[in-house]
């Protein structure tokens, strides 16, 4: 209960009437468990992030539950790779499925209701558009709105936006964005940090975290593209991207993959081949490394930092390895 949602899932079923329950922290381990769980608890609505639905498709064991009762399954957080999620509809078709996006910052600001049939594309499903009574604006670097289908930040205001970072003023100010519309009081969103394009029927995309836009060999370069295309391997359960110090003053492209249960014997150069035909060439990690588990937060998110933190100390272990001989 220490996060934005975990208000929403429990008060807003008891306004609604509905059962909340809790899924103990030893089910989260074992997806079978908690998909017996859900079989027996009855669950009518699921809200999570993709990582738990993925290993509930992956070692959930749904062929032998009964889910039937299951009719809403919305996720959020992080993209879910369309893969996983195209055959986790094909498991659960009586479910509707949605994508819900929000800053903790905002709470939930925007949804898309994914269609019962994907089409046989990798593409991340959209975020989709804002709820009612939500404002959203895309800005250029500049600061000017974008109007057109071009990469900008996401900003957001809404009801449920906050009024400030706790005791820390200048972050409060550095997440605000204001604009005069009327002349006697300013409109203020908050700056998400995402970067969104605008699709032609009016949904928004979501390409990736400002902060996560990295420049590499003199190319700017989306980290967040770069696991995308990963996880569309049919080999790859996880992926993530980051930078590493190289030593000289340079960061280098690596990855990371998990692979599911049946793939075990694909390598770092069956990713890198297949990467070559997705990405430019000074988008291609320079290590691809093949891992049992990624490090998380405590909200189930993969914890990029301490993936980077790692692969920096293993990459300060082979140069001094190195120096010394």
């Amino acid at each position: 209960m220490h996060f934005d949602l975990s208000t929403l899932d429990y008060f807003a079923a008891a306004v609604s009437g509905a059962t909340t329950v809790i899924i103990p922290e030893e089910y989260t381990k074992l997806p079978a468990s908690l998909s017996k769980l859900m079989s027996d608890e009855r669950l009518t609505v699921f809200y999570s992030v993709p990582l738990a639905l993925i290993q509930l498709l992956l070692h959930g064991a749904l062929d032998t539950r009964d889910l039937r009762s299951l009719r809403w399954v919305l996720f959020g957080g992080e993209p879910f790779p369309t893969k996983h999620l195209r055959a986790l509809m094909h498991e659960l078709p009586q479910a509707r499925f949605s994508n819900v996006y929000g800053p903790t910052e905002v709470n939930g600001c925007t949804y898309f209701e994914v269609p019962t049939l994907l089409a046989h594309s990798n593409e991340p499903v959209p975020i989709g558009r804002p709820y009612p009574n939500v404002e959203a604006l895309i800005i250029d670097e500049n600061g000017s709105v974008i109007t057109d289908d071009a990469i900008g930040e996401l900003l957001i205001r809404a009801p449920t936006m906050m009024l400030g970072y706790w005791g820390n003023p200048e972050l409060t100010e550095r997440s605000v964005y204001e604009r005069s519309r009327f002349g006697v009081c300013d409109d203020r969103f908050h700056r998400t940090g995402d970067l969104v394009q605008t699709l032609s029927d009016g949904n928004l995309r979501f390409v990736g975290r400002k902060d996560r836009q990295v420049k590499v060999r003199g190319h700017r370069v989306e980290l967040d593209e770069i696991e995308s295309a990963l996880a569309s391997h049919d080999a790859v359960a996880e992926a993530a991207a980051y930078l590493v110090a190289a030593g000289d003053e340079r960061q280098t492209l690596h990855a990371s993959a998990i692979l599911t249960a049946s793939s075990a014997t694909a390598t770092h150069v069956d990713l890198e081949k297949f990467l070559r035909r997705l990405l430019p060439s000074y988008a291609i990690p320079e290590r691809i490394e093949i891992l049992d588990a990624f490090p998380r937060t405590s909200t189930g998110k993969t914890d990029r930092r301490e993936l980077q933190r790692q692969a920096d100390m293993s990459a300060s272990s082979e140069l001094s390895q190195s120096s010394a001989l």
